[in-house]
């Protein structure tokens, strides 16, 4: 591939500074947006259309010191030390393949469900941290930290009291969320 220049990138005479290169910026040790505990606050309608946003098809929010995360609110904070809030989305699965008594025709459901969930929370994720906000989006899907299990649980969030926290009204097989 032939690509020419038909103008300078800058002006003759000037010269970039590569620390002043956004890339440099992001990677350069040091605190960074996001790192600290900043007393931003966010709105809840604004984290759940964000959610909307980037995929999901409904969404609640729920402080960290909730009553009804009382049980789960030790393993959260033990991986994520700096989480306030928890942003807990669906998505729509399609009834009827849930419904099947074939069991590949359900399982392809719940995948293409959880592949929504795993993308709708990462692209959630790319933009809060865009916006200087860190996030995580854990596991959709099933439990894989065995090795702290007994004594801590295999789930990172168990995310069905989250949901419900958040204002989901219930959460069955028919709903799949993180």
């Amino acid at each position: 591939m032939n690509v020419q220049v038909s103008a300078p990138l800058w002006k003759k005479g000037e010269h970039m500074d590569l620390r002043d290169h956004p890339t440099v910026r992001r990677l350069k040790p040091g605190p960074k947006p996001g790192d600290g505990t900043p007393d931003r606050v966010l709105k809840a309608q604004w984290l759940r259309q964000l959610a909307l946003d980037c995929g999901a098809d409904d969404a609640g929010v729920v402080e960290i010191r909730r009553r009804e995360l009382d049980a789960q609110r030790e393993e959260i904070l033990r991986h994520y030390p700096w989480v306030k809030t928890l942003l807990s989305f669906v998505v729509r699965m399609t009834r009827e393949p849930v419904r099947s008594p074939a069991r590949s025709v359900a399982n392809l459901e719940f995948h293409h469900a959880g592949e929504r969930v795993d993308a709708a929370g990462r692209r959630i994720v790319l933009r809060l941290e865009d916006a200087g906000i860190r996030a995580v989006n854990p596991a959709m899907g099933f439990p894989m930290e065995m090795y702290q299990f007994p004594g801590y649980g295999a789930w990172v969030v168990s995310h069905k009291p989250v949901a419900v926290a958040a204002g989901r009204k219930r959460c069955t097989v028919h709903r799949a969320g993180a």
